[in-house]
């Protein structure tokens, strides 16, 4: 039987603390208060008990901000907006997702009809040019709510679950000529950079196959070869995936250790990759899982 150990008994009353917030949220001053009693406590007790009293400190401070960032998902300023035109400050952050009728891009609002703002949206754009991903625009837009369930898909519950609550149907834009900064801006340079280097002297859809591969994006394919990989089971392919991240590690530790450098500082390059790899890719549920 395998040892429990101290650092699982700690991540796992974390991840308990932020599972309770799905069920029931802490809110106002009275849960700040009980997490610092109880981590005031905690210095208190004796060794032995110490682990047992870190780890329901992790578990409140796990509820605490799991029920924050929930609340935080759940805030929505431009649903007053529904159904109002005006001219908005737009951050792109990610690639459009192109339809039969238009295309649709996630990206978070800077500013709408005069007012700051700051919550994210998607944006229902016309087929043809679309913004590059971490490009700041200024558009005209009509502020609506997501599509009610239809064909056995509901837009708005799936919508929600990225945080956002509004769609930018975008008349009109044009880039400010400004891109996205710090760490974001950094995951947008990194993402070009793979998107030009994965695939050096390929163009058409071999490229846009390994574009899908490494990126995730199957923008460049014809409908015709994703209905092709959909019907042969590999569409799985074309997203990104837990398996890329195993990928990408176990080919920084192979090279790390075939040029010398040490174990632990090959561990720590792995992680560094991977760390790129999300920023360039987006925190996905299957890249930070």
């Amino acid at each position: 039987m395998s040892r429990v150990l101290p650092a699982h008994v700690l991540v796992g009353a974390a991840a308990a603390g932020l599972a309770v917030s799905l069920v029931l949220r802490l809110r106002g001053p009275g849960p700040l208060l009980l997490l610092l009693g109880a981590a005031a406590a905690a210095l208190l007790l004796p060794p032995a008990a110490r682990v047992g009293g870190a780890a329901v400190v992790l578990a409140l401070v796990g509820w605490w901000w799991g029920s924050a960032r929930l609340d935080g998902l759940d805030r929505s300023p431009l649903r007053a907006d529904v159904g109002r035109a005006g001219r908005a400050l737009v951050e792109v952050t990610g690639e459009p997702r192109v339809g039969r009728f238009n295309q649709r891009q996630p990206a978070r609002v800077l500013a709408f009809a005069g007012k700051h703002a700051d919550e994210r949206v998607q944006l229902e754009l016309p087929l043809g040019r679309a913004p590059p991903q971490g490009a700041l625009i200024d558009l005209l837009a009509v502020v609506r709510l997501p599509r009610a369930p239809a064909n056995g898909f509901d837009e708005r519950t799936w919508l929600r679950r990225q945080g956002i609550h509004v769609v930018f149907r975008v008349d009109e834009w044009s880039a400010t000529g400004r891109s996205r900064g710090g760490l974001a801006g950094f995951g947008d340079r990194l993402r070009r950079w793979l998107r030009v280097a994965s695939a050096p002297g390929l163009a058409g859809e071999r490229r846009a196959v390994l574009e899908g591969v490494v990126l995730g994006d199957d923008n460049g394919l014809s409908p015709e070869l994703k209905q092709a990989f959909r019907t042969s089971g590999l569409y799985h392919l074309l997203a990104v995936s837990g398996q890329n991240v195993v990928l990408l590690a176990a080919g920084m530790l192979v090279l790390a250790r075939a040029v010398g450098v040490a174990r632990a500082w090959a561990h720590v390059a792995a992680l560094a990759a991977i760390g790129g790899y999300v920023l360039a890719v987006g925190a996905q549920p299957s890249t930070v899982s």
